[in-house]
């Protein structure tokens, strides 16, 4: 009765559908391990953005000393003091903020005679007037951020020249042209004295959901159930009907 199954375009349809099963099955898990991945990850970050400000200066020994890597730092608050170098600003295009399209205005802060770091003012939008950075020492609460890079797909800034504008706070790129900037990390500003201009919005807080992939997975798992499903209708078809012209005979 099953001997049909041995035929070859059977034979072909039994490992399409193996093969179709592992791929989805571990695609499920795939998702599963992200999703795991998302939650602990919201774990960490929902600790350290409530964390007290510690200096920056005492986090940056420590990444240069290797007891800290630039992604352990990242959403650490800290505090430090400095000054601006306003000639430096430049943009970061292409953001946007509780469905605004806008810029953030980044400028240098020399925080001693050796050291500057990249500092993310804010938030801006699109048609707004970017104000000036304040002038004079200032003392700053801000967020640790690594150097970011170009996503699969995305823009890239030019390789070389002076940027006025950039599309990815990509520090090696920018150490070209601000002087003994620090490529570890840049900051966005949570607090400032003196403050900045009210039309400048404080970067938004990180989203902590944990995204589709938990749902992700229950599709992938369900697809797979689907082909078997699929598989044994096929298969209990074919045996019908080969039972129906035994009786016709």
């Amino acid at each position: 009765m099953f001997r049909f199954l041995l035929r070859p375009r059977w034979v072909l349809l039994h490992v399409t559908v193996v093969a179709a099963v592992a791929l989805m099955v571990n695609l499920g898990f795939w998702q599963l391990h992200r999703h795991h991945e998302r939650v602990d990850f919201n774990e960490v970050v929902a600790e350290r953005i409530v964390s007290a400000p510690t200096p920056l200066m005492g986090v940056l020994d420590e990444i240069r000393n290797g007891k800290l890597s630039p992604a352990d730092a990242e959403w650490l608050n800290v505090s430090l003091r400095g000054r601006y170098v306003a000639d430096q600003s430049l943009l970061s295009v292409n953001r946007s903020q509780d469905g605004i399209s806008g810029v953030d205005p980044l400028t240098p802060l020399l925080v001693n005679a050796n050291e500057t770091i990249l500092i993310n003012r804010g938030f801006i939008g699109q048609n707004e007037k970017v104000p000036a950075p304040p002038a004079g020492e200032l003392e700053i609460i801000a967020r640790v951020r690594q150097s970011e890079s170009r996503r699969l797909g995305q823009l890239s800034d030019p390789a070389t020249g002076v940027l006025a504008e950039v599309i990815t706070i990509d520090l090696p790129r920018l150490s070209q042209q601000i002087e003994n900037l620090n490529t570890a990390i840049y900051l966005e500003v949570l607090e400032s004295r003196p403050s900045e201009a009210a039309s400048l919005a404080r970067i938004a807080s990180p989203n902590l959901n944990s995204g589709p992939h938990l749902s992700y997975t229950v599709q992938w798992f369900i697809f797979s159930a689907f082909v078997v499903a699929g598989w044994v209708v096929v298969v209990r078809r074919k045996v019908r009907s080969g039972q129906s012209r035994d009786e016709t005979l």
